[in-house]
């Protein structure tokens, strides 16, 4: 299989910066009692987040979504729904200038809307199948915050696919193109939840279910 280092950042795609190139304080940032500097990108693109300048910051949560930002965690943010747990995550990147992409885990996204299809195009007036990646192998070779919505939602499918990446150096194999895509430095990954993967016993979230723990 062909191996993808993404060492080089030039291969960071579509993203106006390749990498953070400065340190902001979190306390003055996010006006929280929080002693740590957090990587952040002098220049925004499209897929950063508008900002809500009137935005408040619960403490607790900004810590652990920072340290996502900062140190590569993977970062689960559970809440009843309407509480704003992606809005939080959306802020927090909104003030980084960190692309952020959020992808609900309906019943409508499939295995190959994350990873990709082949797909029939035009080259040269010839009809050729080209694979298209889907969104899952652009945000990982890329500087992206990735969000998955409703994790706890997701297709059996869908979920090993992402089971794959949930290490913080996790590979991700593309067995149809016999490639093995290594995470971009700078690639992070966030996750909201309504029950914690535990399913749902109340009757309220009917579409959570139990995650599997393997």
């Amino acid at each position: 299989m062909t191996e993808i280092p993404n060492t080089d950042l030039d291969t960071s795609g579509e993203t106006i910066m390749d990498a953070p190139d400065k340190m902001v304080d979190a306390r003055k940032m996010f006006g929280i009692e929080l002693d740590m500097e957090v990587p952040a990108f002098s220049e925004k693109d499209e897929r950063v987040p508008d900002l809500d300048p009137a935005y408040v910051f619960d403490p607790e949560t900004t810590t652990a979504i920072l340290a996502g930002f900062a140190f590569n965690r993977r970062v689960m943010v559970q809440g009843y729904h309407g509480t704003g747990k992606s809005t939080h995550i959306e802020q927090v990147a909104a003030r980084l200038n960190w692309p952020c992409i959020r992808i609900n885990l309906d019943a409508h996204i499939s295995r190959i809307d994350l990873v990709g299809r082949d797909a029939i195009v035009l080259k040269d007036g010839q009809q050729v199948t080209e694979f298209r990646e889907g969104l899952l192998p652009w945000a990982l070779q890329t500087p992206t915050a990735l969000v998955f919505d409703e994790y706890d939602a997701g297709r059996p499918d869908v979920m090993f696919v992402i089971q794959r990446i949930l290490e913080a150096e996790g590979k991700l194999t593309l067995l149809d193109q016999n490639r093995v895509i290594r995470p971009n430095p700078y690639f992070r990954l966030f996750a909201t939840a309504n029950t914690v993967g535990l399913g749902d016993t109340s009757g309220l979230y009917h579409g959570t279910q139990q995650i599997n723990q393997g």
